[in-house]
């Protein structure tokens, strides 16, 4: 078969580092299946950020600032990601001129995910915001071919027979699954850290602001909802110190990156004895610039 001709009826996917950090890369594998486009063939690499350059020039060229593909880099140190070559198994989609990678590009879903229609997969499987987005596939047959190449996979390596492949992928699925995947969605990173802010505080807070604090949020998980840290700063008021306060305060979305340097913010975590974990720090400095989809928010709506 002409390169062509696969790869009008092939799609280059790459499931990134924090879809497998999180341990959903093997059920988004079964979920591309099911909606017709079964991957043949797969590696697991560490994408390093000379890949994720050659995969991205044009928009690097053209439109990224640097502060962007540096997110996209601290995304790739949660550690390995997946390249696939998935076979479109269905017919041309219900609207005209379409074609395998314009089917899969709805069924993923919009690269903002709070705009992602419930059904795709990037809303279904709970990407945090376009960086720490989930997957990522190709635009047409041409960017498919380059971007497969990019990762080391041409059409030569996609499996013939589809129960061969669905084996192999299905324990390269297993074998690279965090031990402890990360299950935190964007509003339990930030109710996390706010909470550890909270007991590192504790024992010099008076009786009765810890009455206000424990009678205002009684579950920790909800000082991640929007607008509890302001309320948390409130309650602490002369009991923390100001930039600790504005930390709190913080919503760590695109409307607060103006006066939030992650930097500063790290150090007056660091200064009370509380330190980001990997996650922690790629969510909240992500979303900072690119708005994260808030589970807080979508219950109010």
């Amino acid at each position: 078969m002409p390169d062509s001709d696969f790869w009008s009826r092939h799609v280059f996917v790459l499931f990134s580092s924090d879809a497998v950090y999180r341990g959903v890369h093997a059920d988004m594998v079964k979920r591309l299946r099911k909606e017709g486009f079964p991957p043949v063939a797969a590696r697991a690499l560490h994408a390093d950020p000379e890949l994720i350059d050659d995969l991205y020039a044009d928009l690097i060229a053209g439109q990224w600032q640097t502060w962007r593909y540096r997110l996209v880099d601290a995304v790739l140190t949660l550690g390995p990601a997946i390249a696939l070559i998935c076979r479109y198994e269905g017919n041309a989609g219900s609207r005209p001129d379409d074609s395998a990678h314009d089917v899969l590009a709805r069924r993923k879903g919009y690269q903002h995910p709070e705009q992602a229609e419930h059904g795709t997969l990037r809303r279904d499987f709970g990407a945090v915001n376009s960086i720490v987005g989930l997957m990522h596939s190709s635009d047409g047959p041409v960017e498919s071919a380059r971007e497969a190449a990019i990762f080391g996979l041409t059409a030569a390596d996609a499996a013939a027979d589809p129960e061969v492949a669905a084996t192999e992928i299905d324990y390269l699925c297993q074998v690279i699954t965090p031990h402890t995947p990360e299950h935190r969605d964007f509003d339990q990173v930030l109710a996390a850290v706010r909470t550890r802010v909270v007991a590192a505080l504790w024992e010099g807070l008076p009786v009765q602001v810890r009455h206000r604090v424990r009678d205002r949020f009684p579950e920790t998980a909800r000082l991640g909802d929007v607008g509890a840290g302001g309320e948390l700063a409130a309650l602490l008021a002369g009991h923390a110190a100001e930039p600790l306060r504005s930390f709190l305060s913080c919503e760590f979305e695109p409307s607060a990156a103006g006066g939030t340097r992650m930097s500063v913010a790290d150090q007056v975590l660091r200064g009370s004895g509380v330190v980001l974990d990997a996650w922690e720090r790629v969510v909240l400095e992500s979303s900072l610039h690119f708005q994260p989809l808030r589970a807080s928010r979508q219950a109010v709506q």
